[in-house]
């Protein structure tokens, strides 16, 4: 009796848990961002391109270190909620990125100055 009561407490017991995770992958995308400056604005287009399983559907985020005004954009929707936070989602005809396949959009924009982000993501994963 007593070792069937020493059983069922150890079955209670949480078992230990395993070593944290790694941190995340940095994705399956690559991204080139490429910018043409003048005095007080900047053409910039940004290319993804896709190393995994395609996806559908695509979210390209990014600050700026200076303020910004989006002047015009193609090939995607872009919104600023100040400016310096950019969010840039697909339209309809360039969703779907398939593997080893790329999407390009490009911006004018307003700023004092610019250079490439350093906090680029895609979908949520570091482009």
């Amino acid at each position: 009796m007593f070792r069937s009561a020493i059983l069922a407490v150890a079955a209670l017991l949480p078992l230990p848990l395993a070593s944290p995770a790694s941190a995340a992958p940095a994705g399956d995308f690559s991204c080139d961002y490429r910018f043409f400056a003048w005095d007080g604005g900047f053409v910039a287009d940004l290319t993804i391109t896709n190393h995994g399983p395609a996806i559908d559907g695509w979210t390209a985020r990014w600050t700026f270190s200076t303020a910004t005004g989006n002047l015009g954009v193609w090939q995607a929707r872009m919104e600023q909620p100040n400016p310096f936070a950019v969010t840039a989602t697909n339209m309809p005809y360039n969703a779907v990125i398939d593997t080893g396949r790329s999407v390009r959009f490009g911006w004018t924009a307003s700023a004092a100055a610019t250079e490439a982000p350093h906090d680029l993501t895609v979908n949520g994963l570091p482009c």
